[in-house]
């Protein structure tokens, strides 16, 4: 029985710490490279083991030479340590996948605001020109700045002015149609990809988004509400922005334009 069964225990260990060791180099991967973590190579590693404490407590009966009473015992410990192994493999892999989740969610989305990051709007702007170009059809890009964050910031606190950046990224997330992309391109820019709109379609989208936020109002301070205004830059896909950079960097001249002129205005009014 001793032989036997050390053997299926030797093998046991061997599988349990090496499936560990496994999940901690593919969790350490994915942080670091975004590799994504094989789960069916983890569980088939836990599922040996599992198979191999299995075995250890069968082993004890099939191959004692004590009474039966220390059989089954023997038997009966070895199923409560195959139980918990396979309790404590089960819980790695939760883990696993909840820390993997939140990962994802990290490398991919706006801390604050919960908006699609930079990287992704990179990637997927890129997707959208290849795509522009293969069907023929038309591709926009909604660049705006929010002229009075800085403002909302100094007079009501950062604490406030990011619930009610929070509550704007909301606003804007469920006005944009389902195949829009929607990115906190810096601190208070907003950048909206718009596949299948030109430019006077997305002028239109612009205004539109303009009006539904200029009619929200934001709690700031003691009952306080606000409003947020914005100002916008369009421009679609052509020859001239020919590059996902050049693209980019269209729209911003666009938005930087039209906040250039805002300013002017403002000062002659004043």
């Amino acid at each position: 029985m001793e032989m036997h069964s050390l053997y299926f225990v030797g093998y046991a260990l061997m599988f349990t710490v090496g499936g560990i060791v496994l999940s901690k180099a593919l969790y350490v991967r994915k942080k670091k490279e975004g590799i994504p973590i094989n789960y069916k190579l983890v569980k088939v590693i836990f599922g040996l083991a599992l198979v191999m404490w299995t075995g250890a407590a069968f082993s004890g009966v099939y191959y004692t030479s004590s009474s039966s009473s220390m059989a089954i015992a023997g038997l009966f410990v070895g199923i409560i340590l195959s139980i918990f192994f396979g309790w404590q493999i089960n819980a790695v892999i939760k883990k696993i996948q909840a820390d993997e989740e939140t990962i994802e969610q990290l490398a991919t989305h706006d801390a604050l605001t919960g908006l699609w990051n930079r990287r992704v709007f990179h990637k997927t702007l890129k997707k959208e020109i290849d795509n522009s170009i293969t069907v023929k059809t038309p591709l926009s890009l909604l660049m705006f700045d929010i002229d009075n964050l800085c403002e909302i910031n100094e007079k009501y606190g950062y604490e406030p002015g990011d619930l009610i950046l929070r509550r704007f990224a909301k606003v804007v997330s469920g006005f944009v149609r389902p195949g829009d992309l929607v990115c906190r391109f810096r601190s208070k820019e907003v950048a909206i990809i718009l596949p299948g709109l030109d430019v006077l379609a997305a002028q239109g989208f612009a205004n539109n988004l303009k009006a539904e936020i200029a009619a929200q109002t934001f709690d700031a301070s003691e009952g306080e509400k606000v409003s947020i205004f914005v100002t916008e830059g369009v421009v679609e896909y052509s020859d001239q922005t020919s590059s996902e950079p050049a693209f980019v960097e269209a729209g911003e001249k666009a938005m930087f334009a039209a906040v250039d002129a805002r300013l002017n205005l403002d000062k002659a009014a004043a």
